[in-house]
């Protein structure tokens, strides 16, 4: 298909074309079943005429609440021939945002089967349950939906800043543009698609419409709860081929079960940055492994660029280029285009660009700008930082709305979790700016899971930092977990981060700021063994909370990230960070020159 047929078409028009082509070759299987392209047809003919029967035509909204199933790819595909589009809500919606979503959309129909209909509230729609609709109108005649490419598809809700969810409204062309793009190798109808993501988040599209879209397999994963060992069996059983996952779940895959993934042959991760570690992990491993970094946002169907790992990865994975039928801008807050290099906003307009937000029409025109570049266009404001490397692909930093202001400095926190993150004694980082550690200010906390389990980490990680980034964008707190925490869609969940365990300063006497690189590194590993959010260079480790076994620790870490061996009377006569940097300077000579990009 060429790029100008496939602009010109909608959903339902590639899927007739494949069950033309293809009626008997399977296009799902779900606990040990096959259904065929034919009957997959004829079972989504029979809802869209029951669905016209109640009033369901191009530009309504129609309600799915299921688990992974057959029903729920018949729901979808019915719909769609009806003219209608999907709105999902997830099986742990509150009431009230479940009616919100429903009452936004304008959805009058909700579709559900047996295992979630006593599930669903009080709603002002008509539920219809796909397990008891028996009597749903048989025909012959093809339905035909009346759609074009810019009518309404499905409407995914993503959270809010008011603190009431926003749904995106994705058209039919946001989607044939998704799964047509040469981003990436060709998906071809050999190919066998894990359909595992939840509806409610827009990768399931590529899952779904990847594979039904171009002839390919796609099978569904069981519903309930998933373990690690239970999806990698899952994939060597399924022989899948295919397979997208959340950052935080493809992370821990790699980690337990990357001899199990050498049946794949593309593999695609995103929704947060990819770690260097684990990439470079599984490229090591499989090297003929289409591994791809797929980075967008739901406002852009999916996927806005993609970068293919062709080499090891440095500090950080690139996003990558655009995809098909996609403009990418790199822009100052002027909305000028900034040099190649220098960082800054990133803006993008093309067919993948979604509507706007249902029944916001405010929010909508603050995001979804005029494009300056091409007339008649919009273009959306992603809100990341990015630049162009010398290769062409961009690099992401971080959101703009992560950035904080601390003690007057502006820090995007992506930046600093990139620079944990491409440490090669950290899996995975998390950094946030945070109010409840301190009482008189925003403090910076790193969350880090170690590659592995050694002494005396974060002393290491601090003298790493100072190599990576100017002194006010260190943490004040780095906090060791056994592994990140996750949303249900398998996305690292900030709110479940815990509040560190650290005290503000409490020393009497006046704070004095450190005034040499070793003071300013010993400072840094001293707050962190006491939990306190700064140690002063005058500050008495034993006035402020530290004991015998605790100065044990502290020198030990010392030793091991200084080189220097401080006797343990000697600075117990005389325990601040003052006196324990002379110690150190009257042992080793000229240490200060070594640690002098400490100070920035």
């Amino acid at each position: 298909m060429t790029a100008e047929d496939w602009r010109n078409a909608t959903i339902t028009d590639l899927f007739d074309e494949q069950v033309r082509r293809r009626p008997e070759a399977t296009a799902l299987r779900f606990d040990g079943v096959d259904m065929t392209y034919a009957e997959l047809d004829a079972r989504a003919d029979r809802l869209a005429r029951q669905l016209r029967s109640l009033g369901v035509g191009p530009e309504s909204v129609v309600g799915v609440y299921f688990e992974r199933s057959f029903e729920m790819l018949v729901a979808l595909v019915g719909i769609l021939k009806a003219g209608g589009a999907y709105l999902p809500v997830h099986q742990n919606e509150p009431p009230d945002r479940f009616r919100y979503m429903l009452d936004t959309a304008g959805a009058k129909v909700l579709l559900t089967h047996d295992p979630m209909a006593g599930r669903v509230p009080a709603v002002d729609a008509t539920v219809v349950n796909l397990d008891r609709a028996s009597d749903l109108p048989v025909s012959d005649e093809p339905v035909r939906p009346g759609t074009r490419p810019d009518n309404l598809a499905y409407v995914c809700y993503t959270s809010g800043s008011t603190g009431m969810p926003k749904g995106v409204a994705v058209p039919h062309r946001g989607v044939v543009r998704l799964v047509q793009t040469d981003a990436y190798d060709t998906v071809t109808e050999g190919e066998t698609f894990l359909q595992f993501c939840s509806l409610r988040f827009d990768p399931s599209a590529f899952e779904i419409w990847g594979s039904l879209l171009n002839g390919a397999t796609l099978v569904i994963y069981p519903p309930g709860p998933v373990s690690l060992p239970d999806l990698a069996e899952f994939l060597n059983r399924e022989k899948i081929t295919t397979l997208w996952l959340t950052t935080g779940l493809l992370h821990r895959l790699i980690d337990g079960h990357l001899d199990q993934l050498g049946g794949l042959r593309q593999l695609l991760g995103g929704g947060e940055a990819l770690s260097p570690l684990h990439i470079n992990r599984v490229h090591g491993a499989y090297p003929d492994l289409l591994i791809v970094n797929g980075y967008g946002p739901t406002e852009d169907t999916c996927f806005t660029s993609c970068h293919v790992v062709r080499k090891p990865v440095g500090d950080s994975v690139p996003i990558g280029r655009a995809v098909a039928d996609t403009h990418l801008y790199v822009l100052d807050p002027d909305l000028q285009p900034v040099p190649d290099g220098a960082w800054g906003l990133l803006y993008t307009s093309g067919s993948g660009l979604a509507r706007g937000y249902v029944g916001r029409p405010g929010i909508t025109a603050e995001r979804f700008l005029p494009d300056p570049f091409r007339p008649g266009e919009r273009m959306y404001s992603i809100g990341d930082v990015v630049r162009r490397n010398p290769d062409g692909d961009l690099e992401f930093r971080g959101r703009i709305d992560d950035q904080v202001k601390i003690d007057g400095y502006r820090i995007e926190l992506g930046e600093v979790a990139n620079a944990l993150g491409g440490l090669p004694e950290v899996k995975e980082a998390v950094v946030l700016g945070r109010d409840d550690v301190s009482p008189e200010r925003k403090v910076l906390v790193a969350y880090v899971v170690p590659a592995e389990r050694t002494g005396g980490l974060v002393p290491r990680l601090r003298l790493a930092l100072h190599a990576k980034l100017p002194r006010y964008m260190h943490p004040s707190v780095i906090v060791e977990l056994d592994e990140l925490p996750m949303t249900p869609g398998n996305k690292f969940d900030r709110k479940a981060l815990p509040t560190p365990e650290q005290l503000p300063r409490t020393a009497d006497t006046d704070y004095a700021a450190p005034r040499t690189p070793i003071e300013t590194l010993l400072a840094d590993i001293m707050a962190d063994a006491l939990a306190l959010a700064e140690v002063g260079v005058d500050d008495d480790l034993f006035e402020i909370g530290g004991n015998s076994l605790l100065a044990m620790d502290l020198l030990a870490h010392i030793r091991t990230v200084v080189g220097v061996d401080v006797p343990a009377a000697d600075f117990f006569a005389a325990a601040t960070v003052a006196d324990l940097a002379e110690m150190i300077e009257a042992r080793s000579p000229g240490i200060s020159e070594k640690y002098s990009h400490a100070i920035g």
